[in-house]
């Protein structure tokens, strides 16, 4: 079978750019920080995985999410000090970035960034006949006042139908508080006439990740559960445990 030429082409940038992901392992994803103290202290690792150097460089972003969770980015301050700003790291090898809150020390409420470890294009030969893609990998800070503690209220359950046709129920939740919440650290129980069922904090982080609710905000989950066909109306109570 021969492939049509533009096929070929997607291919050919599919294979480069799966090559270019596994040339760059980057960790951890998520770091907790707090204004002040040693916690306003982190530390970003990026390890080479490639068989060249690998060039990148260090680039903050604030970051707000919407109800569905969609960050929207917007330009940093100097809030961060990060050294080093840029690296090369050789192939095989581990670069440790250092991260230092410089911003204000009794924050109001709690922040989130995006820091971007992003890959710095190389300057290729003048007769070099090759395509370069370069990407970034995004890791989520999170930096808490010195004062406050987390809470999670429910203000709204319904019920959302799948591609496939399958009935789950949403949940709605809203943090009163000035200190970010993680919606994991949470157990959600659901109950509609003789039907109920209940999700841990494991399955929380499973399906959700960080489940980041910024303070004053809400975040709408849809919870991985399959209702059966007589449930219409869910009822939903969220137990909330914030880690110390």
């Amino acid at each position: 079978m021969v492939l049509p030429r533009t096929m070929l082409i997607v291919l050919f940038f599919c294979q480069l750019i799966a090559h270019a992901a596994d040339a760059m392992t980057v960790t951890p994803t998520q770091i907790e920080m707090t204004s002040t103290g040693r916690s306003s202290r982190g530390a970003i690792a990026v390890v080479n995985d490639g068989a060249g150097a690998l060039a990148v460089e260090l680039v903050v972003k604030k970051a707000t999410l919407d109800e569905a969770g969609v960050p929207k980015a917007s330009p940093a301050g100097d809030e961060f000090l990060i050294m080093p700003p840029q690296a090369l790291i050789p192939p095989g090898a581990t670069q440790n970035f250092r991260i230092q809150w410089l911003g204000e020390p009794l924050l109001e409420k709690s922040e989130t960034f995006l820091v971007y470890v992003n890959q710095i294009p190389v300057k290729l030969p003048k007769q070099a006949r090759s395509v370069q893609v370069v990407f970034g990998m995004g890791v989520m800070v999170n930096v808490a006042p010195p004062r406050g503690t987390p809470a999670l209220e429910v203000v709204k359950t319904s019920v959302v139908t799948d591609a496939n046709g399958r009935r789950h129920p949403t949940l709605t939740v809203f943090n009163p508080t000035n200190v970010h919440a993680l919606f994991p650290q949470s157990t959600v129980q659901m109950s509609s006439g003789d039907w109920s069922a209940s999700l841990s904090s494991g399955e929380l982080a499973q399906t959700f990740g960080i489940g980041l609710v910024q303070p004053g905000h809400r975040r709408q989950f849809v919870l991985p559960v399959t209702l059966p066909p007589n449930v219409t109306l869910v009822r939903s109570s969220l137990e909330y445990r914030p880690k110390p």
